[in-house]
């Protein structure tokens, strides 16, 4: 139900809209029964609590420096570069004298009204939003914490409130790999991406097919494949394209699906690079690991923390919205 309402959601639960409202505050003294009642109706109708109301939040205190992450892991699988990310943006506050505080979501509607309604009323100095999420539920996030820092993310422009957003530069990413496969001699190119629907994927595509055009080489979209950015979803994807007969002489994907790229290629006895080469993208720790070590488009989540410290040290109390996209290199292995 498009543009239900707090009234829409009392009236098909035969409550009082006060009543629907303390629903969605955790320390409401509403009885758990009805609570739930109350957030079944409103995840099926499609209602976010996305408005203020009540009394005004308290002033942050300037002597409390604390900032909360909210992480999403809606796909329910922790990917090695999250918590690299992770673990750099939390030390990278503490060097700057802040504390982190970490909040996480993933997907399940009653969860998110609690983490929702904790972190309008926190008393944190900035917000960090990164992962996974339902996308209404990213939507909803940005829409209600002010200043709020999206990380390594990409929200559509149905979010209505600006807000600063820090990734890598995907596109280029994906540039950058075609191009030196294409100096490697290689023509057809099998990318293997996550998700059609995901930020990340997207950008990679577009990056795949500019690269293409830059190169004169027609796009078959047959080689770009869709899985769940694991290793044994692009074994999957191998094994499939293995069994069609499709022809390829290279493979662009990210490190962590490239093990599974390369388990399936072995068990083939294709070699790499001889008869196919592969490029991965994230420079994480397995691809040194890998044999032939792996080439790779090197993301430094290091870097990407640091920005986005600096970014929160650097907002006033009426900030500009930037979109910062950092620079992207190759890594050059041994399997191209």
């Amino acid at each position: 139900m498009k543009n239900c309402s707090l009234k829409d959601v009392a009236s098909a639960c035969g409550v009082s809209v006060m009543t629907a409202s303390r629903a969605f505050r955790e320390s409401s003294s509403i009885l758990p029964r009805t609570r739930e009642k109350i957030l079944e109706a409103a995840e099926r109708m499609g209602y976010c609590y996305t408005q203020r109301r009540g009394r005004a939040v308290l002033e942050k205190s300037a002597n409390l420096q604390q900032v909360q992450l909210i992480f999403g892991n809606a796909s329910n699988r922790m990917y090695y570069f999250h918590m690299r990310l992770l673990t750099s943006l939390e030390q990278h506050l503490a060097q700057s004298g802040l504390e982190c505080l970490i909040r996480t979501c993933n997907g399940n509607y009653p969860i998110f009204v609690r983490l929702l309604d904790r972190a309008r009323s926190d008393l944190s100095i900035a917000t960090f939003i990164l992962g996974t999420f339902v996308q209404e539920q990213l939507e909803t996030l940005l829409d209600v914490i002010p200043n709020a820092i999206l990380i390594d993310n990409r929200a559509k422009k149905t979010v209505t409130r600006k807000f600063t957003s820090l990734s890598f530069d995907n596109r280029n990413a994906a540039n950058l790999a075609v191009e030196h496969l294409h100096e490697r001699g290689r023509k057809r190119i099998l990318l293997i991406c996550g998700p059609e629907d995901h930020f990340f994927t997207e950008e990679l595509i577009q990056g795949y097919r500019d690269a293409h055009n830059a190169l004169d080489l027609p796009v078959d979209e047959h080689l770009i494949r869709h899985t769940d950015f694991s290793a044994s979803g692009s074994a999957s994807v191998m094994r499939q394209v293995l069994a069609e007969g499709l022809r390829f002489d290279a493979v662009f994907t990210n490190d962590e699906m490239a093990a599974g790229v390369y388990r399936v290629l072995y068990e083939n006895n294709i070699r790499i690079p001889d008869d196919v080469a592969v490029c991965g993208c994230d420079d994480l720790p397995i691809g040194a690991q890998l044999y032939p070590s792996l080439t790779t488009i090197s993301l430094n989540y290091n870097d990407l923390a640091s920005c986005a410290v600096q970014t929160l040290l650097s907002m006033s109390r009426t900030p500009v919205f930037p979109e910062i996209r950092l620079p992207v290199t190759l890594r050059p292995g041994s399997s191209t």
